[in-house]
């Protein structure tokens, strides 16, 4: 009976829930790029799932207490709410309790690397996965406290519900100890975003970004020449505050995004999949130079702490006081209400020659691992592979194609955008474990108005080199 009431909300939440206004529908231009969905459930692999009976016991999780854009990956409502994602979250645990017969059990805690630590350290078994913010599960996995995954046989990162670029950048010496795929939204919701008001594009006679980026024209130098200008003194009192126009709305802090977007990496990995540093190189003096230009450019940039913050930038979004804003995904379904139409872009490319756009997961989404504590390896990772893939095939439809691509766009060229920002996305290692502290290297560069990065990486490289060196040493003691 439940299989039928789960197939049933599958088919209710994917064919039933819109409410998209097709009269502002504009016709997109041909699309010159292959683009993968990042959502799509059609004719997905066949799952492997084992033969488990976990007698009706809870599964317990370890999870971000809720929060700005932390939402329930696993909270099940005492009844159908509605909501397209709040649904198929349910109708996805549904079906985990007919599978392997046990219960999903969220455990939220605001101290997370605390608690873990705690009870892998007293060889409890409060815990059978975790899924901290990469950033923390990273520390838990250099105390050699995680289990590698790579070596548990009911794991297939091979499968399209897990992110092969996350487990691509995210193991070291081959092993992984924590990844990203389709068992969260989290990372998703945190995902960097570009959104542009239309209103505004139209009042200032601006070339369409959705055109750039159809004609792979989309740039540094084409971004930074659409918010030239746009800064303006709404209210005439010579100050410029949150009562006026901005070209480009973000924080000092993600000047590093633009580093991201221009595919530069803070760590790569050698052929033995040990990491080493490689952001120094004149392509990144030169990206931090354009960067300086647009975010230290008066007539285009005004940081959030103008408005008090990430939220507070909705209500002028929404009120056509800024062009384009660089943002968390979440923050676009918070301004769905909006009466001007608004857009989503890439972040841009540095020039004409880089290959492709590049997307980043924030190194808070969370990370899924093991405790080295958890007796069975086999049976939890069935557990989360299922979870994986059922998050790919009934919530990943809710969350992708109705609550981002029908609830939140305006018109039919967001998709296709939104389609391009996560099929690249990834994570940089470096980004991770922050190496040398060089994750926080380039707001200074923006801040003082001066780009001081050959001296400045060239103080702590040392320290990137020897942290390294460290984590491959305790690494290697785990063998």
């Amino acid at each position: 009976m439940k299989k039928i009431v789960t197939i049933l909300i599958i088919l209710i939440f994917i064919f039933g829930c819109t409410d998209k206004n097709p009269e502002n529908k504009e016709t997109p231009p041909v699309d010159p790029l292959e683009i993968t969905p990042a959502d799509s459930s059609d004719n997905l692999p066949d799952p492997k799932f084992g033969n488990y009976n976990l007698n009706g016991r809870a599964f317990n999780i370890l999870v971000q207490p809720l929060g700005g854009y932390i939402v329930s990956d696993f909270e099940v409502f005492p009844e159908l709410s509605g909501e397209p994602v709040n649904d198929a979250i349910q109708a996805r645990n549904i079906a985990m309790e007919e599978l392997y017969n046990c219960v999903i059990t969220p455990i939220y805690s605001g101290t997370m690397i605390t608690d873990a630590r705690k009870d892998i350290l007293a060889e409890g078994n409060a815990y059978d996965a975790i899924m901290p913010g990469l950033i923390d599960v990273s520390q838990l996995a250099g105390e050699g406290l995680l289990l590698d995954m790579y070596k548990i046989d009911t794991l297939y990162f091979d499968m399209p519900w897990w992110s092969a670029e996350a487990c691509k950048n995210l193991s070291i010496m081959h092993r992984l100890y924590y990844t990203l795929g389709d068992l969260s939204i989290v990372d998703k919701n945190g995902m960097g975003a570009l959104g542009f008001n239309k209103a505004l594009i139209t009042s200032y006679n601006l070339e369409s970004p959705y055109q750039c980026v159809y004609n792979d024209t989309w740039t540094f130098d084409k971004f930074h020449s659409m918010c030239r200008g746009v800064n303006h003194d709404l209210n005439g009192d010579g100050i410029m505050d949150a009562e006026d126009q901005y070209g480009l709305c973000t924080d000092y802090l993600n000047a590093f995004g633009m580093v991201l977007a221009s595919g530069e990496k803070l760590v790569s990995k050698d052929k033995e999949d040990i990491p080493y540093p490689s952001i120094n190189n004149p392509r990144v003096i030169a990206v931090v130079d354009k960067t300086i230009q647009i975010y230290r450019d008066e007539t285009a940039f005004g940081q959030t702490s103008i408005f008090g913050g990430h939220e507070q930038v909705n209500a002028p979004f929404m009120n056509n006081q800024i062009l384009f804003r660089h943002t968390s995904m979440y923050r676009f379904s918070q301004v769905r209400n909006m009466e001007s139409d608004f857009g989503f872009i890439p972040m841009p490319k540095f020039d004409e020659i880089q290959e492709s756009y590049h997307a980043s997961y924030s190194y808070g989404a969370p990370g899924v691992a093991i405790p080295i504590t958890v007796s069975n390896h086999e049976e939890t990772g069935a557990v989360i592979e299922a979870l994986s893939y059922y998050g790919r095939l009934i919530v990943m439809p809710a969350y992708y194609e109705i609550n981002l691509k029908t609830k939140i766009t305006r018109d039919e060229d967001s998709p296709v955008m939104l389609d391009i920002i996560f099929s690249v996305a990834s994570i940089d290692l470096g980004f991770v474990y922050n190496f040398g502290d060089m994750r926080e290297m380039f707001t200074p560069f923006v801040v003082n108005n001066e780009n001081t990065f050959p001296s400045r990486y060239a103080a702590i490289e040392p320290r990137i080199l020897n942290e390294i060196e460290k984590l491959i040493d305790t690494f290697n003691s785990f063998s």
